[in-house]
């Protein structure tokens, strides 16, 4: 299931920064201040989503259901066990837009805070 949501997760990156085409199960909204979201059906009542500001180039938020709207833990190129990831851009580097990243790895009452600890950086094209 981890692997599925991870593959999901890197699409849905991918399709949002331009590198690729909407997949067939999912649901793209725009929001009036610019900010925009999409959905993923995983299959099995699994959605992964995946939200961006209005900012250019976005910072990035996803995070994992399951059939009954709970948070579901993820996992994507060595990031484990998390609940939630925020990407915060931090500039370009060698040509490519560098983000830091950050986890939630617990939640509480459908509510799951990102922690302050930088966990590492992820580079986008």
């Amino acid at each position: 299931m981890a692997i599925r949501l991870a593959i999901g997760l890197i699409v849905a990156v991918c399709v949002l920064m331009g590198v690729g085409s909407a997949a067939a199960d999912s649901v793209v909204t725009n929001y009036g201040d610019g900010a925009s979201s999409l959905i993923l059906n995983l299959g099995g009542g699994v959605h992964a989503a995946v939200h961006l500001n209005d900012f250019n180039p976005p910072d990035i938020f996803i995070h994992g259901e399951d059939a009954f709207a709970n948070f579901t833990p993820l996992s994507v190129s060595g990031f484990n066990g998390w609940f939630a990831m925020a990407l915060f851009f931090e500039g370009i580097n060698g040509g490519f837009r560098q983000y830091g990243v950050f986890t939630c790895n617990t939640f509480s009452n459908q509510t799951c805070t990102v922690s302050g600890v930088r966990r590492g950086s992820l580079f986008l094209q």
